[in-house]
């Protein structure tokens, strides 16, 4: 698997190549979406932090400079984003309600839309990089240092590496999250109780916006929330947590790579829609 670029003149770089590449077989773009990891969206990129602030490069920065180079609309959402969409062009009666999206895989992010419209909350923008609810490191052991300099965020327990760095943990032992995922199947004890450790964790981390964004669906999305009974083990989680009867309804968007990439595309050929109309 090649590795995305974290600097900002090679991620450009790469970027414009690709889409240069797509754009000889199949014509010249009216719009182009992308849909990027929250790890890329962050303000807490690893070669940021250090460097000077003329090398920041955020998502909005990084769609003017494709607009102006394809000169074509682009835009760049988070996966959570892209997920909403998806959803929403799926289930056409969620027109009119509250969605609270999480992705939890390589990195976590959540975004919360009301109407179809996407609300800035202070939640969704520091959710992945806030302490773990009721941390307890008897419980949910101890983490490294975040790529944001703090310890025991979100992030380091409900990602991907979070549950998998866990399994080591405990085990001593590496195993990926599907091999862990396969072992719950199987009534492994080790996986067993790292799944249940997960689910617990993430329901901790996802009470304040619920409570305080009151959603009535919660869309979970990332390789994480590939487990097939995960959304109800996490709603007998928030149960215990939170003790409401007005929990949302909870959704597991399938396991399809170019799932976030059609969520995007739905957005751009939206956004180029509204300004021909304007």
């Amino acid at each position: 698997m090649q590795k995305t670029p974290e600097d900002k003149q090679s991620l450009f770089k790469y970027l414009a190549e690709l889409i240069t590449q797509v754009s000889w077989r199949y014509g010249q773009f009216t719009a182009i979406g992308i849909s990027a990891s929250e790890y890329y969206s962050s303000e807490y990129l690893p070669a940021e932090r250090d460097a000077p602030q003329d090398d920041h490069f955020p998502l909005a920065q990084l769609a003017i400079d494709l607009t102006n180079r394809f000169n074509c609309d682009c835009i760049l959402v988070n996966h959570s984003q892209s997920a909403v969409m998806t959803e929403f062009q799926r289930s056409k009666n969620l027109t009119n309600e509250t969605v609270l999206s999480a992705t939890i895989g390589d990195s976590c992010g959540i975004s919360f839309y009301n109407k179809m419209k996407n609300v800035h909350h202070s939640l969704c923008a520091n959710w992945a990089h806030s302490t773990l609810p009721n941390f307890q490191w008897l419980v949910d052991g101890l983490t490294p240092i975040c790529r944001c300099g703090n310890e025991t965020c979100i992030e380091q327990f409900v990602s991907e590496k979070g549950i998998e760095r866990q399994y080591h943990q405990v085990v001593l032992r590496d195993r990926t999250l599907s091999q862990i995922f396969d072992g719950v199947d199987e009534i492994d004890t080790h996986s067993t109780r790292i799944y249940r450790t997960f689910v617990d964790q993430l329901a901790r981390s996802l009470i304040k916006p619920i409570q305080s964004l009151r959603p009535s669906l919660l869309i979970l999305s990332g390789s994480a929330s590939a487990y097939s009974s995960l959304r109800n083990d996490l709603k007998v989680a928030l149960y215990r947590n939170n003790a409401a009867s007005d929990l949302p309804v909870i959704t597991q968007l399938p396991q399809d790579e170019f799932l976030f990439a059609y969520g995007a595309s739905l957005i751009a050929i939206k956004n180029n829609n509204n300004h021909l109309r304007s």
